[in-house]
């Protein structure tokens, strides 16, 4: 084997231990566990609800600019189903999704059902890990404590099925989300899209966020929640492919 390619597999060793280091130490100096974190994350946001006694969530969102909401409903763990303000109805079935229905276009021409392509499914993960944190669904990695703007939090990072992640920023003092970073495509050369939670509303004891803030085309943007709601009890047929289009 040549000398230059033992140096190079040794340097990439080299790399790799000292980023597994230092992982390890961010987490040997936390004085809580993965599962307390968690557990006082749902405790922050949910009281003393336990976990399986929230089954669906109901908001209505306000986004880039829009005075008519769009009304979105998560029924846990992955079904989605969003009521576009002038564009139909979206599903998602956990597996797949679909125009459910379709306004007509601009010149009036009527539009229907319609697959959306596979390579976007994901994408409908992360809209519904933006309601309902996915820490609270799926395995978890904690990456350490990490600081923002005088903030410190605990990072939780959720691979989700379908390829896409989030890592979320849970405050160390108060255990609500704070920050999240998105990939929504999985591919570690992606950027990764950055948004903030800054305001938590009570609805009857259960905190849930006001919206969040993101780089928009023109600065800061905020996407606002509305008339937020839980244990809607959505019947599963809300959320199927229309028969018309399965194979």
């Amino acid at each position: 084997m040549k000398r230059s390619k033992i140096i190079r597999i040794i340097f990439q060793l080299l790399v790799l231990m000292s980023i597994t280091l230092s992982v390890e130490s961010q987490n040997e100096n936390i004085e809580i566990t993965k599962a307390e974190i968690i557990k006082n994350a749902w405790r922050a946001m949910f009281g003393k609800l336990k976990p399986d006694e929230i089954k669906s969530v109901y908001v209505e969102s306000y986004f880039h600019g829009s005075k008519v909401p769009n009304k979105v409903t998560v029924k846990r763990p992955n079904f989605f189903r969003n009521e576009i303000s002038g564009g139909g109805v979206l599903v998602f079935d956990g597996k797949q999704a679909a125009w459910a229905r379709q306004t007509n276009d601009k010149d009036g021409n009527p539009r229907f059902p319609e697959m959306i392509d596979s390579a976007s499914w994901r994408h409908f993960e992360i809209d519904i890990a933006l309601i309902f944190p996915a820490f609270f669904e799926y395995p978890c990695e904690l990456r350490g404590l990490k600081s923002f703007e005088e903030i410190n939090a605990y990072e939780l990072f959720v691979e989700l099925p379908l390829g896409g992640n989030v890592s979320y920023f849970v405050d160390d003092k108060s255990f609500l989300v704070t920050r999240r970073l998105v990939s929504w495509s999985g591919d570690p050369k992606e950027e990764l899209w950055e948004n903030f939670i800054t305001t938590y509303l009570d609805y009857k004891g259960i905190l849930f966020p006001d919206g969040y803030s993101f780089e928009g085309r023109e600065g800061i943007d905020k996407g606002l929640f509305k008339n937020v709601k839980f244990n809607v009890n959505p019947k599963d047929e809300l959320f199927e492919i229309p028969k018309e289009l399965k194979k």
